[in-house]
């Protein structure tokens, strides 16, 4: 592809007129060499297929019934190991500059940092509430246990969108 823009720029530059005479030729072959190399930086990021696996891995990660109860130690350790991975998503969508590329994944991101906030705000750590339950916590519980699944998904959504 990017012989295919080279060789483009070459002929451009050639049916310009640009043999190098002149001194204004210049600006403009470079203009056209630019533009070549900006299409060809253009290619669309993918996110997904870096981190839809490792999303993926990390819900795997954590035993059947770890959060049974939300305050448990295992469940605390299990949910912040799911968070981080989030995260990590998020300084790569902003590292590429993307985040108009990914509306939505941005916004579940929003969403998992409210519920991680919120389950240290509401002391749940310790919280003997089950997953089941009414309880608020459980709520934060459940949106970090799903956080990095539905955050796969939304990645590819996003993707497909643009």
């Amino acid at each position: 592809m990017r012989r295919h823009i080279v060789g483009i720029a070459a002929a451009g530059l050639l049916l310009a007129g640009c043999s190098g005479e002149s001194s204004g030729d210049k600006p403009e072959s470079k203009a056209t060499v630019d533009a070549a190399a900006e299409t060809a930086s253009a290619v669309p990021v993918k996110l997904s297929e870096k981190w839809a696996p490792k999303l993926d891995a990390a819900g795997d990660k954590g035993e059947q019934g770890v959060c049974t109860k939300v305050g448990s130690p295992e469940c605390v350790t299990h949910i912040t190991q799911l968070t981080e991975v989030v995260y990590d998503v998020e300084t790569a969508i902003e590292e590429a500059d993307a985040k108009a590329l990914y509306p939505r994944s941005m916004k579940h991101i929003e969403d998992v940092t409210a519920a991680s906030e919120a389950y240290v705000a509401g002391e749940c750590k310790g919280s003997t509430d089950t997953t089941l339950g009414d309880s608020a916590c459980a709520g934060y519980t459940a949106t970090l246990l799903l956080g990095p699944a539905s955050l796969s998904m939304t990645l590819t959504t996003d993707e497909y969108s643009t």
